[in-house]
């Protein structure tokens, strides 16, 4: 079959990274060949090459990707509803407004984690190790801005926030046998993360003072 004409060299660049995360989502890296991709991009191997050197160095753009989303969900600025600091009603509404733009390309986004962490290789390492390295840079900035309270473990809260999370990916198979619905599916997952930001921002933030009667 005859390769479809790339118009734009980035239009194949995002189609080859797609492709390559939903493959090694479902075959793991070792179970992928460049020819693999290519094909199911609709591209030629030489593009491959072209922009990322060799299937490690697309793996690397995959990789990328996927931790610039949670990037943006961590260091995402709420759009506060009223003058002043940011209510959880706040971040509630911003992560509604993430999962809207993210929730189609999801599910082939959580496999990509989900098999990455479970084969425990030097992959899963490293992307695990970057997860954890915003999510330690949300704790500290949420430190240095004075929202956390003097009681939070600073050492384990960026490791309970990734639990939170997580747990939802990795066993999100076994949460649809038990409620009939992906904990991924849009209103399950706004859901989730109200009850998340909730949690988080009564458990671990320094509470107002109520003024005194």
């Amino acid at each position: 079959m005859a390769k479809k004409p790339v118009n734009e060299a980035g239009d194949g660049r995002t189609r080859l990274i797609s492709t390559a995360l939903r493959l090694f989502a479902e075959k793991g890296f070792d179970g992928v060949t460049v020819r693999d991709i290519a094909t199911a991009s609709d591209v030629s191997v030489g593009l491959i090459n072209h922009h990322f050197g060799s299937k490690e160095g697309l793996r690397t753009a995959v990789d990328d990707q996927f931790i610039r989303q949670f990037e943006e969900a961590l260091f995402w600025e709420p759009k506060k509803q009223e003058p002043g600091r940011a209510t959880t009603e706040d971040f509630a509404a911003t992560v509604d407004e993430w999962i809207s733009r993210h929730q189609d390309t999801w599910p082939d986004t959580a496999n990509y984690f989900r098999r990455a962490l479970l084969e425990e290789s030097d992959w899963g390492f490293a992307i695990f190790a970057r997860f954890y390295a915003i999510v330690q840079k949300s704790v500290t900035k949420m430190d240095a801005d004075g929202v956390l309270g003097a009681q939070v473990d600073r050492l384990w809260l960026p490791f309970l926030m990734m639990y939170l999370e997580l747990g939802t990916l990795l066993l999100d198979p076994y949460i649809k046998r038990t409620i009939g619905k992906s904990g991924f599916e849009t209103d399950l997952w706004r859901r989730r993360h109200r009850a998340y930001t909730d949690l988080i921002r009564r458990g671990v933030v320094k509470r107002a003072v109520e003024p005194k009667a």
